[in-house]
């Protein structure tokens, strides 16, 4: 090919690369961490936007910026143990992915439970990305409960435990811009209080609550929105603890 021919993207004005960039590397969908990025169309593999970011200091500088900020990244914790692809090395919660992981802006973050490995890995690390990173927006979905502790009655005192207050403390930081926090259809009773406002056409009795202690929704959505300020006003560290039904929307 002559010189001639030749298209030097680099010699673009900063908007218009930008621009373009956004267009290749900027997904409809949410991006889940796994072993290998899963990415959805215009690209068709992992490899082709890491091809971008291999083209020299300044395109990985310039890609990365808008492919880890502009992206809705989703992270998986559901089974009973953090998945080891996002703890090994040069995965998402290793050292080597620190960098990675506070350059991205918004996350959602699914758990079963609020144990020991949120106190220890995940909390810490998404307290990181908030304090020494970009994280702004932050979606956390719990449940369902896991088959594990199918035959385990609920903790009552959980909400008094180190884990779930490092939760408490997480959703109240104040540098998070936007905070989700959604229970699953069968969640703890724990919850029950916090629902936010449903539709108007939702019958009263369509919560019950099973021999197991489990509160269980009916003719309703998948995912309850629960008010996370009124659950960190409640039962954060020195605030008054309220029993279901003593609190009313």
């Amino acid at each position: 090919m002559s010189a001639h021919n030749v298209f030097r993207f680099l010699d673009l004005p900063p908007e218009l690369r930008g621009a373009v960039l956004s267009h290749v590397l900027v997904s409809d969908y949410t991006i889940i961490l796994h072993t290998s990025t899963l990415f959805t169309q215009p690209l068709t593999s992992a490899s082709s936007f890491l091809n971008v970011f291999l083209v020299n200091i300044q395109m990985y500088q310039e890609a990365s910026a808008i492919f880890y900020s502009q992206n809705r990244f989703t992270l998986n914790a559901q089974s009973h143990r953090l998945p080891v692809h996002l703890t090994s090395r040069g995965g998402f919660l290793s050292e080597e992915g620190q960098d990675a992981r506070r350059r991205v802006r918004n996350l959602t973050l699914y758990l079963t439970r609020v144990g020991g490995e949120f106190e220890r890995v995940l909390g810490p690390a998404v307290s990181d990305m908030l304090l020494k990173g970009c994280l702004r927006e932050l979606r956390l979905c719990l449940g369902p409960p896991s088959e594990r502790g199918a035959n385990r009655m609920p903790d009552p005192d959980m909400v008094q435990r180190p884990p779930f207050q490092a939760l408490l403390n997480l959703l109240a930081d104040p540098y998070l811009e936007r905070v989700d926090l959604l229970a699953w259809r069968v969640h703890l009773t724990v919850f029950c209080p916090f629902h936010m406002k449903t539709s108007s056409t939702m019958k009263k009795d369509a919560e019950s609550v099973d021999d197991q202690g489990l509160a269980i929704l009916r003719n309703g959505p998948d995912w309850v929105e629960l008010d996370w300020r009124a659950l960190v006003e409640v039962y954060g560290a020195g605030q008054k603890i309220v029993r279901i039904g003593e609190r009313s929307y």
